[in-house]
């Protein structure tokens, strides 16, 4: 069979048309790389490739098309080395150098050191290349020294035709053979012409006066033209937005900076601007106060147009800060997507692969590594994934032993069912793709080992004996299990029973430490600095087992739904329903009203507010206040909701629109920060060793 193609979704299928937004961005792209004439180089940052790719699946013929030669990456190597001028054309033949990278003071000081290093490489020839200059512009007397040179008398015949500082540059750098020496200087001048390089620098979303800094600090903020790329909001689905913002967490609640939130509150704006005033905001946590107040500020100082402020296609905004669920990221997906994310491995919507070699065989090596977009483009992963994985894998034999009985019967159709054959045949190229990429979650789900830790993640949830589950990880480590496993169920220990029990506390940093080295103390550290670990105290109560018992996050998993239709969110967890959607539940429902006393638990004040427009057509703030009998219920009308969360969200959360939109009417539009979907609480904070 012949390979897939990678194919983006059509963004006009879900409850308000993304397509524009991936259209803007994509021609301020285009107009980035046609800001320079001619053949020009591209360097980009690794952690915006994937998200560029999401502009368009063909993204190197478009820069192909545009006059982009040379497609490199940013990394620590030199202009001139050969990591970089491998293949034609050399780096040393184009003059504009196009920089495209995300606004990190690594980012810049890495810029600005490879602007150093080529500017010390073009010096270190530069008096040579200003002898040929000189010999260049006067060919005359370079003649008549040329000449004297050959009969010896080239200091007397030099003092007549040559300044002095030419004679000590000339006598120092020029070869002995007087035609190929005025050759040689003419052919430096040239190269050393062509050596000097216009250096552009995009930033993405938007610059800062810390990486301006660091430019002039290095010396180089003279040398360097610089702008900016708005690449914020991603349109990943027909549903689905994201900032690509991996370290997200990490910036706001281990090293403090709130840079995310004000990108956040830019998107936002940027959201009413295209798709109208967003009339209600909700919220919970520090953090979506803090991007509620920013948002506010920035409307403020540029106010939205008459006509988006009269528009409304988005109806409400909930914001909810990842602080106050950090228990769902730690726990296993077993949705077909959430174990994909949690085995391979999701980023920006694309995800690795090996095909089979029936994909294979038809063009290209078989079992050549892939990379293929998952959307709701592909009908089957449509279907399959926001089903719990033992669902999936059971309608994918079905659906396999069908093709198989219909290509058995070949042989008996008429011309008509073959033509019907041949037409569905793109169809099977997809499932035979997906089949694919669910052979390592199947390896890994028939392991024994899978369902024990499913096992103590729900002892866990539940209270009961937290020796045994202390003894499990016990086990873990001493087996050499994969890192971050261990530390999920540590912090999910912490998160659901107030901390470590003090007395495992010192033995469990003992044995993680032996286990996989001394280097793993700052990564505990910064664990504990985040909240995320820490031992138990007599000073601070656990509030889990109270907001579990207010909010119905367990719920009896009997099974029956193995066959029926589910009707809580808490299937797609075993048993288990994620905070972060039971808050969206009764927002939608009745109001927090009712759950004024768990919301007391979570950090952070809520907010509930209306943005409307006064008799002179100003936008203006007031508190929400539901009409007496209503206890703030939505109406009967479907609503678009715009779910915001601060700090990443997983995939199995993604996928919990079909219970929430069959329990209160609503469409939904879900705007995810990061991209870190799996594992966020702890990924981003884990420092890179």
């Amino acid at each position: 069979m012949a390979k897939t193609k990678p194919v983006l979704p059509l963004l006009e299928a879900g409850p308000v048309p993304l397509a524009q937004l991936r259209a803007a961005a994509k021609k301020q792209l285009v107009d980035i790389v046609d800001s320079k004439r001619g053949k020009k180089a591209l360097i980009l940052d690794p952690a915006i490739s994937g998200s560029l790719q999401q502009l368009d699946s063909g993204l190197s013929e478009l820069f192909t098309e545009h006059g982009i030669v040379k497609l490199l990456y940013l990394e620590r190597t030199r202009l001139d080395d050969t990591t970089y001028n491998s293949s034609e054309p050399r780096l040393s033949d184009i003059r504009p150098i196009i920089y495209i990278a995300r606004a990190t003071l690594e980012n810049a000081q890495l810029i600005a050191w490879q602007i150093k290093n080529s500017r010390v490489a073009s010096s270190s020839s530069s008096r040579y290349v200003q002898t040929g200059w000189w010999l260049i512009k006067h060919q005359h007397q370079a003649s008549a020294y040329l000449t004297a040179a050959v009969t010896g008398a080239v200091e007397s015949a030099a003092m007549h035709v040559m300044p002095h500082s030419a004679i000590r540059s000339a006598s120092a750098n020029l070869p002995s053979c007087p035609p190929v020496q005025l050759l040689l200087c003419r052919s430096a001048a040239a190269s050393g012409a062509a050596n000097v390089h216009e250096y552009s620098v995009f930033w993405v979303p938007r610059h800062s006066i810390a990486v301006q800094k660091v430019l002039e600090e290095e010396g180089v903020y003279g040398d360097v033209q610089q702008g900016e790329f708005c690449l914020d909001v991603i349109p990943l689905d027909d549903d689905v937005l994201s900032l690509e913002l991996s370290c997200a967490y990490r910036d706001c609640v281990l090293d403090g900076d709130t840079a995310p939130l004000f990108y956040t509150a830019c998107a936002l704006l940027k959201l009413q601007e295209v798709y109208g005033l967003i009339p209600r905001l909700q919220g919970k946590g520090p953090a979506a106060a803090a991007v509620k107040d920013i948002t506010i500020k920035l409307r403020k100082e540029s106010p939205l147009p008459a006509a988006a402020a009269a528009t409304c296609r988005i109806h409400r905004a909930i914001i909810l800060d990842r602080d106050i669920d950090v228990i769902t990221p730690l726990i296993t997906q077993i949705t077909f997507e959430g174990l994909i994310d949690e085995i391979t491995g999701i980023r920006h919507g694309s995800v690795s692969y090996t095909p089979s070699k029936r994909e294979g065989g038809g063009g290209g090596a078989p079992g050549r590594p892939a990379t293929v977009f998952l959307n709701s483009s592909d009908p089957f992963y449509k279907e399959f994934r926001d089903l719990p994985y033992y669902i999936t894998s059971q309608r994918l034999q079905q659906y396999a032993r069908d093709a198989r009985k219909e290509y058995t019967e070949l042989g008996s159709k008429d011309l008509s069912e073959l033509k019907t054959f041949v037409k569905g045949l793109p169809k099977l190229l997809l499932l035979d793709r997906l089949s694919d990429l669910a052979v390592p979650v199947a390896e890994v789900v028939k392991e024994q080992s899978f369902h024990d830790r499913l096992k103590t993640e729900q002892d866990i949830l539940e209270g009961y004996d937290v020796e045994e589950a202390v003894q499990y990880v016990q086990g873990l480590m001493w087996r050499g299990a994969d890192l971050l496993v261990v530390l999920r169920l540590l912090c999910l220990i912490s998160g659901a029973c107030g901390g470590l029990p003090k007395k495992h506390a010192d033995s469990l940093r003992n044995e993680f430490l032996a286990a996989y080295g001394h280097q793993h103390l700052l990564t505990l550290n910064h664990l504990e600095r985040a909240g995320l670990l820490r031992p138990q105290s007599p000073n601070i109560r656990n509030t889990f087992p109270s907001i579990r018992k207010a909010l119905k996050l367990l719920v009896p998993d009997d099974g029956s739904e193995l066959h029926s239709a589910p009707a809580d969110i808490s299937h797609l967890y075993k048993g288990y329903a994620p905070l972060s959607i039971r808050l969206v539940e009764h927002a939608l429902q009745g109001g927090w009203g009712q759950i004024a006393e768990a919301l007391s638990y979570l950090p952070g004040a809520q907010f509930d507010s209306l943005q409307v427009l006064d008799p002179s057509g100003q936008v203006v703030d007031k508190p929400f206040k539901p009409a007496p009998g209503t206890a703030g219920a939505a109406g009967s009308e479907a609503e678009t909701v715009l779910l915001v969360m601060l700090g990443g969200i997983t995939f199995t959360e993604v996928g919990n629109h079909p219970y929430n939109a069959s329990c209160s009417a609503c469409c939904y539009v879900r705007f995810c920060e990061l991209d870190c979907y799996g594992w966020c609480g702890v990924t981003s904070v884990v420092p890179s060793m």
